[in-house]
């Protein structure tokens, strides 16, 4: 078991719920590193806290809005006043708009872009400097979503911000692999989540829904967050450590149909 001292740092946005709630746990579970979660929410923040063991030295959570550039510099901030050497940054938090061309406002695009694609810059340019100092390499690991390599009609503000992510991501792998950064990209089919939730009038509903599009996929079943929170916890791990730009598909073969 690793001593506080040795713990490596890694952030993660989105941490309230769904794939990084999980990636959290497992993290926890793995041993080894210092969790910052991230998110909007903070007494959802305060709930997982509490339920992984409550806030400590190797717990931290800290509440940020990423449609906020100054709620995002004083996150980092408040992170790297105690941390001035980061291992791993996992951008996760998204929101899942619904719309097509005509029916997505200007407002709604804006959310889209600046949650899933801005967020991640911002969040990422201000982290860079301490992932930078990280003892033998850093790690950063984008989630985007299949839609982002197949759109969803849909949902376009949604499939043009994480397409964007997945460019953002081999782009900083190209930069920062002199600093000894790697950059994954991680593209998730649909995985059960509060993102999905919201759009279901009933948990029955939401049920049928994760039913039915699991049984037209080849693996007969939608993804839980452990399916992807593993993949997250490879890419961060030492075995990932001449692994960058990679793209990585978790989606129960969802993009072969």
């Amino acid at each position: 078991m690793a001593t506080d001292k040795n713990l490596k740092t890694v952030i993660i946005t989105g941490a309230g719920s769904g794939i990084g709630l999980d990636t959290a746990k497992l993290l926890k579970e793995t041993g080894g590193y210092r969790l910052i979660l991230v998110g909007r929410d903070q007494d959802k923040l305060q709930m997982v806290a509490k339920e992984m063991g409550g806030v400590s030295d190797s717990l931290m959570t800290v509440p940020c809005d990423l449609r906020d550039s100054q709620q995002i510099k004083k996150a980092v901030d408040r992170i790297t006043s105690n941390h001035k050497q980061i291992y791993g940054l996992v951008n996760n938090a998204g929101i899942y708009p619904f719309g097509g061309l005509t029916s997505t406002t200007e407002a709604v695009w804006d959310d889209a872009m600046n949650v899933n694609l801005k967020g991640p810059f911002l969040f990422t340019q201000a982290v860079v400097p301490y992932l930078a100092k990280s003892p033998g390499g850093a790690r950063i690991v984008n989630v985007s979503s299949t839609a982002g390599i197949l759109p969803n009609h849909f949902a376009l503000a949604y499939s043009v911000s994480k397409a964007a992510l997945v460019h953002f991501s081999r782009t900083l792998a190209k930069e920062l692999g002199k600093d000894g950064i790697t950059v994954n990209c991680i593209c998730p089919g649909v995985v059960k989540s509060p993102l999905h939730s919201a759009y279901h009038a009933s948990q029955n509903e939401l049920e049928n829904f994760y039913a039915k599009r699991g049984a037209a996929f080849p693996m007969g079943r939608v993804g839980e967050p452990r399916d992807v929170s593993s993949a997250i916890r490879f890419f961060l791990s030492e075995d990932a450590s001449w692994v960058t730009g990679d793209v990585f598909v978790v989606d129960g073969g969802r993009l072969l149909l």
